[in-house]
C-alpha cells in the first residue's frame, strides 16, 4: 500500500523535505493557503495550515485514512496542526500545551523557572512606558513581537533612544504579533547559535547539531541571518558539547517531547548562554539536509521513527568530520548586476553543493535593501557540505567576494 506524508507549507525552502520524504518512499501531500505555492509535492491541498479540522476532513474525503504516516511543518503557527494530524494517524504526539503556539513570554517563564534565563525581559503589559524609557537610557534594548514569524517586527534600540523611537518600535512589534503583545528585552551581545534537537516519547533528547549564525551586512537595523554554519571549527568540541547540553536543558524545561526543537541561543563574552526562543519544529533544508550531513544521522528519518514509537539515543551527534552550511546570497544595497555567475563557481572542489537556487540572481538588475528573514532567500541560496577544515566561514566568504566581484563587475 502506498504511504503518504503531509508537509504543511509551500515555501520553496521546503523542497528538500519533499525530496527526502520521497526518497524514504512517501507520496508527499503539500498543504498551503495560496493557490500556487512554490512546491506542490505529489498532491496539493489549498487550505490554511492552521485549519487542522478542515485538513483532516479533506484527507478523509480523499480516502487517505490509514495511509498517512505523519506530518511535518517549518511554520510555528502550524505546530498544533502537525500535532492533530499525528494524533489522527495514531502517532506519538507533543504534549497538550503545544496544541497552541507557545509565546516568547511563556518560554521565558519556563526557562526562568528552570534557572536558565539570565537577561531583563518584560512584556509591554508588565512594565510602564516610563520604566521602559528609563531602562533604554541605561542599556541597549530589543523590541520584538510576542508571537510572530521570522524576524518581522523586531527593532534593535541603541542606548539613549527618544520616546518617539521607543513608541514606534513598540507599535510595530504589537502590530506584527499575532496576540497583540510585544517583549522589551535587554539586548545581549555575543555569538548567536541555533541548536537542533529531537526528543522521543520516553524522555530522551538528542542534539543533532548546532550552527553559528552569521548576519547580513546590508539589512536595515536588523539582524538577518544569511549563513548558518553547522559543525564549525571556530569552537572546540568541549564548547559544542556545552552548547548541546544547554540546548537539551532548554528543550526539557519547556516540557517538549516527540518533536523537533529548533532553539536560538546567545553565547555571552563570558562564555555563558542565554536562550532567545525555540520552535517545536525544524526548518527547510535544516530538517532534510544540513543537520543530517553534519551529524551523520538522518534527522528527518529519525523524526518519523520517533512518531512511530521508537526511541532515540540521548546525548548529541556533534563530533562528526563534516560541516554543512545554509548559504544565502547577501547582495550589497543599491548595487547593479552585470554578469551571470553564482558562488558555486568559486568554491573549493572538496565542497559538495547539495542543492542550489539562483532564481534571484539576475543580470542587469538593481538590488535594494531587505529588512527581515522573510526576505533573505529572495536572492537565492546554496546548501553546502564538506570536511570541517575545508567548509569554513572564511573559505566561503572568500568565494562570495569573488562571486560579487564578477556579478557586480567590481573589478
Amino acid at each position: 500500500m502506498q504511504k503518504y506524508f503531509v508537509v504543511l507549507g509551500g515555501n520553496k525552502l521546503l523542497w528538500g523535505q519533499v525530496c527526502h520524504l520521497q526518497e524514504l518512499g512517501y507520496k508527499v501531500i503539500v498543504v498551503a493557503w495560496n493557490d500556487n505555492p512554490d512546491i506542490k509535492g505529489d498532491l496539493f491541498i489549498q487550505m490554511d495550515v492552521k485549519d487542522s479540522v478542515g485538513i483532516i476532513a479533506k484527507l478523509e474525503e480523499l480516502g487517505l485514512s490509514g495511509k498517512i504516516e505523519g506530518a511535518v511543518s517549518s511554520i510555528d503557527l502550524a505546530a498544533p496542526t502537525v500535532n492533530a494530524i499525528n494524533k489522527w494517524c495514531g502517532n506519538k504526539t507533543m504534549p497538550e500545551k503545544f496544541n497552541k503556539v507557545l509565546t516568547k513570554n511563556e518560554m521565558r517563564d519556563a526557562w526562568m523557572k528552570a534557572g536558565i534565563f539570565n537577561r531583563i525581559s518584560k512584556t509591554d503589559d508588565e512594565i510602564s512606558f516610563d520604566e521602559i524609557f528609563t531602562l533604554s537610557q541605561q542599556i541597549k534594548l530589543i523590541c520584538k513581537p510576542d508571537v510572530a514569524a521570522s524576524s518581522r517586527g523586531i527593532t534593535i534600540l541603541e542606548q539613549g533612544r527618544t520616546r518617539e523611537e521607543l513608541e514606534d518600535a513598540i507599535k510595530k512589534a504589537k502590530e506584527i504579533s499575532f496576540n497583540g503583545k510585544c517583549l522589551i528585552e535587554e539586548f545581549v551581545e555575543g555569538e548567536e547559535f541555533t541548536v537542533d534537537m529531537l526528543g522521543d516519547a520516553y524522555g530522551n533528547v538528542n542534539c543533532y547539531g548546532s550552527s553559528i549564525q552569521h548576519h547580513s551586512l546590508y539589512a536595515l537595523n536588523n539582524h538577518v541571518t544569511v549563513i548558518h554554519h553547522w559543525n564549525s571549527r571556530k569552537y572546540d568540541d568541549a564548547t559544542w558539547e556545552r552548547i548541546a547540553n544547554f540546548g537539551i536543558q532548554c528543550y526539557k524545561a519547556l516540557g517538549l517531547h516527540s518533536m523537533f526543537g529548533h532553539l536560538e541561543i546567545i553565547m555571552k563574552p563570558d562564555g555563558s548562554f542565554t536562550p532567545v526562543e525555540m520552535g517545536a519544529r525544524s526548518s527547510g533544508f535544516i530538517c532534510s539536509h544540513t543537520v543530517w550531513k553534519a551529524s551523520g544521522h538522518d534527522y528527518l528519518g529519525d523524526y518519523i521513527r520517533v512518531l512511530q514509537g521508537e526511541s532515540i539515543e540521548p546525548g548529541n551527534y556533534m563530533n562528526g568530520e563534516n560541516a554543512s552550511m545554509w548559504f544565502g546570497y547577501d547582495i550589497p544595497s543599491n548595487s547593479h548586476s552585470v554578469q551571470a555567475t553564482d558562488i558555486t563557481e568559486f568554491l573549493d572542489h572538496r565542497i559538495t553543493v547539495l542543492y542550489e537556487n539562483h532564481d534571484g540572481l539576475k543580470v542587469n538588475e538593481d538590488y535594494g535593501d531587505y529588512i527581515n528573514d522573510g526576505d533573505r532567500d529572495k536572492f537565492g541560496y546554496a546548501i553546502l557540505c564538506g570536511p570541517r577544515d575545508v567548509l569554513t566561514y572564511e573559505s566561503v566568504q572568500d568565494a562570495n567576494e569573488k562571486f560579487l566581484d564578477k556579478f557586480l563587475g567590481r573589478n
